[in-house]
């Protein structure tokens, strides 16, 4: 299992991440976050398409990852991306409780 993570900066701060493990030849997107002072500004996009990129110049088959089903903003941003809804997990995350949606982008 390989990590992969990628920053956005700016004046030497980090402002947004993402974060993906590899096995084999999938990616396991675990997180994504944007500070929210530089949202709306294109960050988790470009970070998105970065994290594509990478995974088509290394012969992943897939990314998969999983998104609060409220998450309205991250899942128009994934679907942007090619990123299809295949299921759900019942009762994933806590505070306040909520269904993940799963969704995978396929190469």
């Amino acid at each position: 299992q390989n990590l992969v993570v990628f920053t956005a900066t700016e004046d030497n701060a980090v402002v947004g991440y993402i974060g993906m493990s590899v096995v084999v030849d999938e990616g396991y997107i675990f997180n994504v976050a944007v500070d929210g002072t530089h949202r709306n500004r294109g960050i988790g996009s470009a970070l998105v398409e970065t994290l594509v990129t990478y995974a088509k110049k290394n012969n992943l088959c897939f990314l998969t990852l999983e998104v609060r089903e409220s998450n309205g903003n991250a899942r128009s941003l994934y679907e942007k991306f090619g990123f299809i809804k295949v299921g759900e997990r019942k009762n994933y995350y806590s505070s306040p409780t909520e269904n993940a949606v799963l969704m995978t982008r396929c190469f």
